[in-house]
């Protein structure tokens, strides 16, 4: 039976390791070069739905500061196993204290993920709010949503990929009246001589990039939309933005 969950099981979040990062390491080199055009070429980086640290690997092989925070233990667990010089925390942005730093990021469109019931617009305002508190005059706040539209009108998408001890498929529905959709997933990872299924339910919820940007605007910040990060492009209703505190 499917269910929703905090976050990625062991098994989701071993295979999403393995192999559904390539967003994150090719999007990397294009994020260093945001932060090093933002006059900060080291210091102090909170990332909000860390996942597995192929990002804060990144970071700290940049000679950066790094502390992560995701909602799934599963994937703070690889997280810390992959970058033992960085901190990370099992919580959900909702609730993290955003510790004083010189950039945020929240990559691959965590901030639509509602494994915490509460995120909604009006709830990210208030994470925007403390991303403000934390950062220092010149700091910098990354992060890139999904918008509605992301599947075609009264249809849905699915999609499956495989590895050599893994296979996964995923069924992709949105209710663009409610701007929601929602990701049934069915994982199969070997374990020893057999394969052990799983199954997750990821809702999200959608927000426009321009509403997200007035929001930030709204605070205080000087706001950009994003094309992409670096070569990493983002897909059709996938936006980046990038917010500085003057």
């Amino acid at each position: 039976m499917l269910c929703a969950m905090a976050g990625y099981g062991e098994d989701l979040a071993y295979v999403h390791d393995v192999g559904h990062t390539d967003f994150v390491r090719r999007a990397a080199p294009g994020l260093l070069g945001l932060l090093a055009q933002g006059g900060l070429e080291e210091g102090f980086v909170v990332t909000l739905g860390c996942g597995s640290g192929v990002w804060a690997r990144s970071l700290v092989d940049a000679a950066y500061e790094v502390r992560g925070v995701d909602i799934s233990p599963a994937m703070v667990h690889l997280a810390r196993q992959r970058v033992p010089e960085a901190r990370f925390d099992v919580d959900s942005f909702v609730d993290f204290d955003i510790p004083p730093c010189d950039a945020i990021t929240c990559l691959g469109e965590c901030f639509n993920y509602t494994f915490d019931e509460r995120v909604d617009r009006k709830m990210l305002r208030r994470v925007f709010k403390r991303a403000w508190q934390a950062l220092p005059p010149g700091g910098l706040f990354v992060f890139d949503v999904l918008e509605p539209g992301i599947v075609p009108r009264g249809g849905a998408v699915q999609s499956w990929s495989e590895g050599d001890d893994w296979t996964v498929m995923v069924d992709l529905s949105e209710d663009r009246r409610r701007s929601r959709a929602e990701r049934r997933i069915v994982a199969f990872r070997r374990v020893g001589e057999s394969y052990r299924r799983s199954a997750e339910v990821h809702p999200l919820r959608l927000y426009k990039g321009t509403d997200l940007a007035s929001d930030l605007r709204d605070i205080g910040f000087r706001v950009r939309h994003l094309r992409s990060y670096g070569p990493q492009h983002f897909r059709p209703n996938h936006v980046g933005l990038i917010a500085r505190k003057p």
